[in-house]
């Protein structure tokens, strides 16, 4: 009886804890994104986009950094995290992989983190 019951308690903490969801997931609602509230849902972005809202440099999960958005228009700067990439293959469907402070790309970001791994991120 003890050896099914541990099973049990195997796969409960496996369903809870094994499929986190990430920076950059889809997400329709908060709670998609985290149970605990430390990660909200950007329904601005397509499908939705998980986050955390106003970080600071080092805050964001490995997945991440910290990119400061609209920073040229200081009142309507907000920072979050964002997953970061290497090529397009690292972001989900209909995102792709870029340089938020290249001006080419009219994204309007600057990365918010001390010396990054990398300086490209997924967004739309």
């Amino acid at each position: 009886m003890s050896r099914l019951l541990l099973l049990a308690v195997t796969a409960v903490t496996a369903a809870l804890f094994g499929c986190r969801p990430e920076i950059g997931d889809a997400c329709k609602l908060s709670t998609d994104c985290s149970i605990t509230g430390d990660r909200l849902c950007d329904t601005s972005q397509p499908e939705g986009y998980c986050t955390q809202f106003n970080c600071e440099a080092g805050s964001c999960p490995s997945e991440a950094i910290c990119v400061e958005f609209h920073a040229r228009a200081d009142r309507f700067a907000r920072r979050f995290c964002v997953r970061h990439c290497d090529s397009a293959s690292d972001c989900r469907a209909g995102y792709v992989c870029v340089d938020p402070e290249d001006p080419a790309n009219g994204r309007d970001g600057k990365i918010h983190e001390g010396d990054p791994a990398s300086r490209k991120v997924c967004l739309p």
